[in-house]
């Protein structure tokens, strides 16, 4: 079978501008990448980067369709490609998310989300150099399929989570003074909210 060839820069865009940024700078966000075809996640697909000294690295995708390994900077820099185990004439495309890397638990230490929006946003800043003004601001944390939550501030008294959709979400310049995050239901995972309110 034919395989598909393309790139590891174009598959990866502004990964590089990413792990350019310092690693104790970027150590609450992560970056997340998924092959998709007509906007369709693509599990389980075989990947593979080479490199022009020959070597071969697997990149293995998972069941929910994104890549459990991502290039490094070297091989980002060195022209590497990546090899799909899919037709050559198959139209793909490339899906990006922008991630924390807190885990879906019930309960939030408050300065702990407010830590991981500032640094979402000093790393989209520094990843995006001269063209900054035009990145996406991060103003808070989603917990999807959380159900809902309190906020708990320092004096002890609570207010309830808003949300958006259905969705819980903190925004710390709305809850100063906040110190605990308390959810109805463990999330199924924890993203960032871009929303103005």
């Amino acid at each position: 079978m034919a395989e598909k060839t393309a790139p590891a820069d174009k598959v990866f865009p502004f990964l590089d501008k990413f792990l350019k940024v310092p690693p104790t700078e970027r150590s609450r966000v992560k970056l997340s990448y998924a092959i998709r075809q007509d906007g369709q996640m693509m599990p389980n697909l075989k990947a593979t980067l080479v490199e022009k000294s020959g070597a071969r690295t697997p990149l293995p995708i998972n069941a929910e369709g994104y890549f459990d390994r991502l290039p490094t900077l070297a091989q980002l820099q060195g022209d590497a490609t990546l090899i799909l185990d899919v037709p050559a004439d198959m139209k793909l495309g490339t899906a990006m998310n922008f991630g924390t890397q807190l885990k879906p638990a019930a309960e939030y230490d408050a300065r702990e989300l407010t830590a991981t929006v500032n640094e979402a946003n000093t790393v989209i800043g520094k990843a995006a150099g001269p063209m900054s003004f035009m990145a996406p601001k991060m103003t808070g944390i989603v917990f999807p399929k959380a159900e809902g939550g309190t906020i708990v501030f320092a004096d002890g008294h609570t207010a309830p989570l808003p949300e958006a959709k259905d969705v819980p979400f903190f925004r710390p310049a709305d809850h100063q003074g906040a110190v605990r995050v308390k959810l109805t239901k463990t999330p199924t995972k924890v993203g960032f909210y871009d929303g103005k309110k």
